[in-house]
């Protein structure tokens, strides 16, 4: 997604038109696989952590605001964090590059990690991608592995906001030519602690 739409389209924005957004102050925000992006960076918060396993994306963000980073598999999240360590836990265009059952295991992490929140984005359905779209090198960890919808987010409590979007008209797959008009799924979690 280009800058622009990150500015535009911050997640506080989407889910406060919904009144779903967390009420509470938000001091601390895990922004996991955060890439290049560090989507968190347009939420109010004192301290932002990404975690992504691809250090070349690491060291590309470009924030305006204090964050820190860690270079750690996100499949792995309970190996450095503790239960609760965070208000927010912040997962934007990352499920649909695990295999199904990880990404399921890592929403569970996630629940464990977040005292207030888990949030996700994703494309809904499948959206075939094999190539690094920011040209760092990734192709592997930039792999579309698996696909979601509405009904099952929701079945797992998730609270589901589905849009259209257009995404950027750049090659996304050797092979295949993948339209650009797509919805998302932007879900949240509110966690009772």
């Amino acid at each position: 997604m280009p800058r622009a739409d990150w500015e535009t389209n911050t997640i506080d924005r989407i889910f406060e038109r919904e009144g779903l957004y967390p009420k509470q102050k938000i001091s601390t925000i895990l922004d996991v696989a955060c890439g290049l992006s560090l989507k968190s960076q347009y939420l109010e918060a004192d301290i932002r952590v990404g975690v992504d396993i691809y250090r070349p994306y690491l060291a590309k963000i470009d924030a305006k605001v204090p964050f820190t980073t860690v270079v750690h598999d996100v499949r792995k999240l309970d190996e450095v964090f503790l239960d609760k360590s965070f208000d927010l836990v912040l997962m934007l265009d990352i499920i649909e590059h695990l295999e199904k059952p990880e990404s399921l295991a890592l929403l569970q992490t996630a629940e464990r990690l977040a005292k207030v929140a888990v949030i996700i984005e994703t494309p809904e359905g499948y959206v075939p991608q094999n190539i690094d779209i920011w040209g760092h090198g990734g192709d592997e960890f930039q792999t579309h592995r698996c696909g979601w919808d509405k009904a099952e987010l929701e079945a797992m409590g998730y609270r589901v906001i589905r849009r259209p979007y257009t995404m950027q008209n750049i090659k996304r797959h050797t092979e295949i030519d993948v339209p650009v008009d797509i919805h998302l799924l932007d879900g949240i979690k509110h966690l009772a602690r």
